[in-house]
């Protein structure tokens, strides 16, 4: 479950790959299609680097980290070294998920209106639905409230706005709705505004209010290791 208290000092993430079997346009990735994976060895690299720096959470992402040839055996690894194991996932391959059940702590599951999704009670890891708010998905308080109700069972439901990357996402943000709530705002990493709101949390990527905040770390596949998305080798 996403932890309002978390810091970027308490967590690293791992890119697996820049390969995804969807193309959304709101991606963020800016290797996306390269064909690149990461080996043993730079994931061995990047534990090695994590207990040195006090890391509690490997985020596993990608691009599509369940697409990597050899998830099962990084995710194990991961585990086995002592950090809480956490996957950014689109569901696009539940029997892999499924296979990884009680290895990863914590399946962070992005919704694209999937027509099948799992529910908490079939499952021993923490299951976060994360969904993202722009105009072709959720634009009102009514949206909001109906897919809340409707995910209570899938398990944890957290929301962003859209981080303004591109022209796409610049022209379908709708997050000012949000800014009625009934909720509780919170500071999230130091960086943004968040929302508590019906037992929710809403990242407001909209809302940047420390622009030079503490960025945590992420070893990408090429082995190198930064506070930046972007690779200097």
């Amino acid at each position: 479950m996403f932890d309002i208290n978390q810091t970027t000092k308490d967590y690293m993430s791992l890119v697996l790959t820049h390969e995804c079997n969807k193309k959304c346009p709101f991606c963020v990735d800016k290797y996306r299609g390269s064909g690149e994976t990461i080996s043993i060895e730079n994931v061995k690299k990047a534990i090695s680097f994590g207990k040195e720096q006090g890391i509690k959470d490997m985020l596993l992402i990608g691009g599509e980290p369940t697409i990597h040839p050899k998830i099962d055996i990084i995710s194990s690894m991961v585990k086995d070294a002592g950090f809480r194991v956490i996957m950014t996932t689109n569901y696009t391959k539940p029997e892999i998920v499924r296979s990884l059940d009680g290895v990863v702590d914590c399946f962070n599951i992005s919704f694209y209106n999937q027509k099948s999704l799992p529910k908490q009670k079939d499952f021993k890891s923490d299951l976060t639905l994360h969904t993202l708010i722009h105009a072709k998905q959720i634009k009102s308080v009514a949206d909001l409230d109906n897919f809340i109700n409707s995910h209570r069972e899938n398990g944890h439901l957290k929301f962003s706005t859209l981080l303004p990357c591109n022209d796409w996402a610049k022209n379908n943000q709708t997050g000012s709705f949000l800014d009625s709530l009934d909720c509780n705002w919170i500071v999230l990493f130091n960086e943004i505004l968040g929302q508590e709101y019906k037992g929710c949390v809403i990242k407001r990527y909209d809302r940047v209010i420390n622009k030079v905040a503490h960025q945590s770390f992420k070893a990408h596949v090429n082995g190198e290791i930064s506070t930046t998305w972007e690779r200097n080798i």
